[in-house]
């Protein structure tokens, strides 16, 4: 659940390629004759939609034994990777290999390797100002398993804003372990435990209900704050996709959240949780609260590759179940969502995508869950990066989102800086959606008529050899000046695609 912007920026990634090419060892002489192993996966937190990747399959072990495990880094490619095979497809067990669409990958499974990667981290968005930091991957490649035989991603970051006062304040720390391990028992399962801890300091709270006022009242000593508050969660959360037959999955994950949140004095959700505001409903986890859960589900996987699809579907289903400890914090329900995604190759480089999304809370629900959907990975919606971009993140709470996204997206144009291959891209985008704040779908905090929130921008892509992906994109939204009254934009800078 924390906010997570932010990939490497593109100065960065010229320098860093400049360090690989001078730091890259010949590859191993007993390795197979086969072209160049893919650039260093550099996968960062659950991010902003990333796209849900499922088991894979490994190939089969070649018949000459393996050479030693070394590590090494990736030697040069000979070519550019064509923007329509960034990635082979992960099949499943008896599923067919589809025909590609460009220059099949020519990547090296086989060899048994280490390939470390470590990078500065720049990024932020419009929400927690900008982040700085550093992220460290360490992938090991063998055995013909697809896209890795194992991946170790650790991130250190944090970021600055301007506060009320008009001063640069730490606004986020973000720190992260994940572990990735596709292609275990026989390739049918894959698992992915992750620890992180979270603290900001502006997380945003506007009230509960499509219909939440922007404005500050009149006489309040704190306005800067008065629609803020402040997080700290730890997470602890092991997620398995287990293979059944073609392109389905099962999906189970558990999870244990602690969370403490701290209202700031005369802020909205001091009065909310003290029931002082005329007409808002009772408000959950407003003191410090253990959360385990349990979620389950299903999951339909048929697109082309993970990275940037070009067709196919990507499909999830689940239940959560939450039960918060001590007993007394009154925090325990279940929640039901739907995330379905589709992608239409048009012509040329064009693709077309689309994801639609139902999320569904039933029982005492903590106001910070309000903002998050997905039956597995939760995100912030329905504002965000992940959601409708323009809209602050916490701006519309509510325990009903129904929310979609459409896009228009290319790789365009490749080149190679110091025999490092990368691709531009660019996307535009239209996001909407809204929140209802019960089950009467008729509550005056919901206001009266559509309702419907949006944002409409664009944005461009920067590819790094297969799978490095930056993602920086602009989105005007009436709403986004709720964060920014001087300029109605959300900044956003990621990594991969939105979904």
């Amino acid at each position: 659940m924390p906010r997570r912007g932010g990939l490497v920026a593109v100065l960065v990634l010229l320098l860093a390629a400049f360090a690989v090419d001078a730091l890259a060892a010949p590859p191993p002489a007993a390795a197979p004759a086969t072209p160049s192993a893919p650039a260093p996966t550099l996968t960062l937190a659950p991010s902003p939609a990333p796209a849900l990747a499922l088991a894979p399959t490994p190939a089969p072990a070649p018949s000459s034994p393996p050479p030693d495990v070394s590590v090494v880094a990736p030697p040069p490619d000979t070519q550019p990777p064509n923007p329509d095979a960034i990635q082979a497809p992960l099949l499943a067990p008896g599923q067919k290999k589809k025909a590609p669409q460009g220059t099949p990958d020519t990547g090296d499974y086989t060899t048994r390797r280490f390939e470390p990667a470590g990078f500065p981290l720049i990024g932020g968005d419009s929400d927690i100002g900008f982040e700085f930091g550093a992220v460290g991957t360490l992938s090991y490649f063998c055995c013909g398993t697809h896209p890795y035989a194992w991946n170790l991603d650790m991130l250190l970051s944090a970021s600055v804003k301007e506060g009320p006062t008009g001063a640069a304040e730490i606004a986020q720390q973000n720190y992260l372990l994940q572990l990735d391990m596709p292609g275990l028992f026989g390739g049918t399962t894959r698992i992915l435990p992750e620890v992180s801890y979270n603290h900001t300091v502006n997380y945003g709270y506007w009230g509960i209900g499509d219909a939440s006022p922007a404005g500050v009242p009149a006489g309040n000593t704190n306005p800067g704050r008065y629609h803020e508050w402040i997080q700290s969660v730890a997470q602890v959360r092991p997620l398995a996709r287990v293979h059944l037959t073609g392109p389905l999955y099962a999906v189970g994950m558990a999870q244990f959240l602690y969370v403490s949140p701290q209202a700031y004095d005369q802020s909205q959700l001091a009065e909310d949780a003290a029931g002082t505001t005329p007409g808002a409903p009772r408000i959950y986890g407003t003191q410090a609260v253990s959360l385990p859960s349990l979620a389950g589900g299903f999951a339909w996987d048929s697109r082309d590759n993970e990275i940037f699809p070009h067709s196919g579907m990507l499909h999830e289903v689940g239940v959560r179940v939450e039960q918060g400890f001590p007993a007394d914090r009154q925090v325990h329900y279940v929640e039901a969502g739907a995330i379905l995604r589709g992608y239409l190759p048009l012509f040329g480089p064009l693709v077309l995508a689309g994801r639609f999304i139902a999320n569904f809370q039933v029982g005492d629900v903590p106001f910070w869950e309000l903002f998050q959907a997905g039956p597995f990975d939760l995100k912030e919606m329905l504002g965000g990066s992940a959601g409708v971009r323009g809209v602050p993140v916490g701006r519309y709470l509510g325990p009903i989102k129904v929310l979609g996204n459409v896009e228009l997206r290319a790789m365009l144009v490749q080149f190679t800086v110091l025999k490092q291959h990368f691709s531009l891209g660019s996307d535009l985008f239209f996001d909407t959606g809204r929140v209802w704040s019960d089950y009467s779908f008729h509550s005056p905090l919901d206001g009266s008529g559509v309702g419907l929130k949006y944002g409409v921008g664009g944005g461009i892509y920067v590819l790094w050899g297969q799978a490095a992906m930056l993602r920086i994109e602009a989105s005007y939204s009436p709403d986004a000046v709720s964060e920014n009254p001087s300029l109605p934009l959300g900044i956003y800078v990621n990594d991969g695609v939105m979904f």
